[in-house]
């Protein structure tokens, strides 16, 4: 049996798809009655499907009688239709290449113009650090307040540690705050990671985390979906950095 889901995956719709199948079934040069009979396609229809499957190099036709009939090409045939799908993506990424300066340009110009965005989920949260990481350089400093373990523990832990160790590639100073109810779960993380965080304490427990450096801040709920707001803005960050300064000579070893 022909699993239709690699030639949905190759680009075939549907109907494609059922149309092809059933000219393979039929095995001969076949008018439209039948056809339709067979692919239990819309009448309407059918011609429209067939054209775009001979677009495509997957059906032949021929003139019996003043009228058409069509067959299935040999499935080698689809082998043919990848590579021209293939040398058509070489042909657009080459292009997309040419005008790529001019976009990156373009979107730079929009991101300064930008003072928020908001990001949703697990993915989304792994966007916002992926930003701010690409955004800070080496032995950078970056401040994080009312870390916690969120409502997932095991979650937050997973993704945490996978960003400490990148920032500790990058060679990025970590200066944390964490809530006085994680601690357990920073011991198990420096542990872990074989590091020790430059940490306080002093939270009890706060549902909102901000990570932020120079011209950069994050603010992060750690719910089973977190919520993130990115904020561009210098004035903002310089903001959370004063914040940061007086709550870290009252937090507590």
């Amino acid at each position: 049996m022909i699993n239709q889901e690699f030639l949905k995956e190759i680009g075939l719709t549907k109907s494609e798809i059922k149309v092809y199948v059933a000219l393979l079934k039929i095995g001969a040069f076949s008018s439209k009655g039948k056809i339709v009979e067979e692919s239990k396609i819309a009448s309407s229809k059918i011609y429209e499907v067939l054209n775009k499957l001979i677009e495509k190099g997957l059906v032949s036709t021929i003139i019996k009688n003043n009228i058409k009939h069509f067959a299935a090409c040999s499935p080698n045939r689809i082998k043919d239709f990848l590579a021209r799908k293939k040398e058509k993506i070489i042909e657009e990424e080459e292009n997309i290449n040419k005008i790529l300066p001019f976009l990156l340009e373009s979107y730079k110009s929009l991101k300064q113009q930008t003072k928020a965005e908001l990001f949703i989920g697990w993915n989304g949260l792994e966007t916002v650090y992926s930003i701010i990481l690409k955004e800070i350089k080496p032995k950078q400093e970056v401040y994080i307040m009312g870390a916690s373990k969120g409502e997932n523990e095991e979650k937050t832990k997973e993704f945490f540690f996978k960003y400490s160790s990148r920032a500790r590639e990058k060679k990025i100073k970590l200066k944390i705050i964490f809530n006085e109810d994680s601690r357990n779960y920073v011991k198990s993380m420096e542990n872990e990671l074989k590091i020790i965080f430059n940490k306080k304490f002093l939270f009890k427990n706060s549902p909102v985390e901000i990570a932020f450096t120079k011209n950069i801040s994050a603010i992060i709920i750690l719910k089973q979906e977190p919520i993130a707001i990115i904020i561009y803005d210098k004035q903002t960050s310089e903001g959370f950095t004063t914040y940061f300064s007086e709550l870290w000579k009252i937090a507590k070893k």
